[in-house]
C-alpha cells in the first residue's frame, strides 16, 4: 500500500522532462508504468541481454565498427554519447517509457479513447530494401488526414509509432511490413475513425486479400498498456495461413536473422523517438503537452 501510494504521487508530480537520462528517473519511469499496469516493462538485467545480442549481431556480420562502435559505451546510467541512438536498446526504452508516462497524464481525461491499427501495403518492401520505406512520407500522408478530418476531429489528440512486422505469404513471398498503431482521445465513433484515417491509395492487390481492413479500431480498458505497446520496437514475424472460413489469417513466425540484422541497422540512422507519431500534442522541454491537430 505504501509503494502504491509513493507512485502515485509520482505521476501526480509536474510534467517529467525528456532532457533527464539520470538512472533515478529511468528507474521511477518503470515502476510508475508497472503500477499502471504496462505488460512488458523490461528490467535492466534483460535490456543488458537485448543489447548485448544487438552488439554481437553487428559484429558478427561485419558491420563497419565506426556506425556502432559507441554503443559499447551505454549500460542504462546516463547516456555517455552526445546523440542517443534508437539502435541502443538502454536508451530507447527509456524515451518509450518516458513518452508512455506523458502521454497518459495528458490522454487521461480526454474524450473516446481508442488502440488504431493503419495498414498501408504501399508501403511495404521487399527483405533487403527497409531503408527505402519513408517514415516520412507515411507521416504526411496521415497528417493529411487528420487535417481533412471532420470538425468534430478538431480537439483530437493521437500518439503512436511506426512498428515492423515481417511477414511471409502463403506462396513464400516475404516482406516488411510497416504500419502505424495509434492510441488516440477522437469525438468519433469506430466507423468514422475507420473512414477518416483510411490509406487514400489502393493497396497492391498481391499484398490483401478480398476481406483487408486497413484500419482497425477498438476501445481502450488500459491506456498506459495501449500507449507502450503503440511504441513498441520489437519485430513481430507474421506468417499466412488459411482459416476455417478460407481467410487468410497470421501465426507468429521466427523471423530470419539476416532481417533481425536488417532492422538493427536501420535503427542505428535514428534516433530513438523518431518512429513516433503525435497529433495534438507535442514534446516539449518539460514533457507532453497539447497543440492543435495535425
Amino acid at each position: 500500500m505504501k509503494l502504491n501510494t509513493q507512485l502515485g504521487a509520482m505521476e501526480m508530480k509536474s510534467m517529467v522532462s525528456f532532457r533527464d537520462d539520470s538512472p533515478e528517473l529511468t528507474r521511477r519511469d518503470a515502476l510508475v508504468l508497472r503500477n499502471q499496469g504496462v505488460q512488458k516493462v523490461l528490467s535492466i538485467e534483460q535490456l543488458a541481454q537485448l543489447h548485448a545480442a544487438r552488439l554481437a549481431r553487428f559484429a558478427r556480420n561485419g558491420v563497419d565498427r565506426r556506425l556502432w562502435g559507441r554503443l559499447n559505451g551505454c549500460n542504462g546510467t546516463s547516456c555517455p554519447n552526445r546523440v542517443c541512438s534508437a539502435a541502443c536498446v538502454f536508451g530507447e526504452r527509456r524515451e518509450i517509457n518516458r513518452l508512455t508516462r506523458e502521454a497518459r497524464r495528458l490522454l487521461k481525461g480526454g474524450e473516446r479513447l481508442w488502440s488504431v491499427t493503419i495498414i498501408d501495403p504501399n508501403y511495404f518492401r521487399e527483405p533487403g530494401r527497409l531503408g527505402d520505406f519513408s517514415m516520412n512520407g507515411m507521416f504526411q500522408a496521415l497528417r493529411r488526414r487528420i487535417r481533412e478530418a471532420p470538425a468534430n476531429w478538431a480537439t483530437a489528440q493521437a500518439v503512436g509509432a511506426i512498428d515492423i512486422a515481417y511477414n511471409r505469404e502463403r506462396d513464400g513471398m516475404e516482406t516488411w511490413a510497416p504500419h502505424v498503431h495509434l492510441v488516440a482521445s477522437i469525438d468519433a465513433g469506430r466507423e468514422e475513425i475507420r473512414e477518416v484515417l483510411k490509406p487514400r491509395r489502393s493497396p497492391p492487390p498481391n499484398l490483401v486479400g478480398a476481406t483487408f481492413r486497413p484500419v482497425k479500431a477498438k476501445p481502450i480498458t488500459n491506456l498506459a498498456n495501449a500507449i507502450s505497446y503503440a511504441q513498441k520496437s520489437t519485430i513481430d514475424g507474421r506468417g499466412a495461413i488459411l482459416d476455417g472460413r478460407g481467410n487468410t489469417d497470421r501465426r507468429p513466425l521466427r523471423v530470419p536473422d539476416a532481417a533481425q540484422l536488417e532492422h538493427d541497422i536501420w535503427l542505428l540512422g535514428m534516433r530513438p523517438r523518431d518512429r513516433s507519431f503525435l497529433s495534438g500534442a507535442m514534446v516539449s522541454r518539460g514533457g507532453v503537452v497539447a497543440r492543435k491537430r495535425g
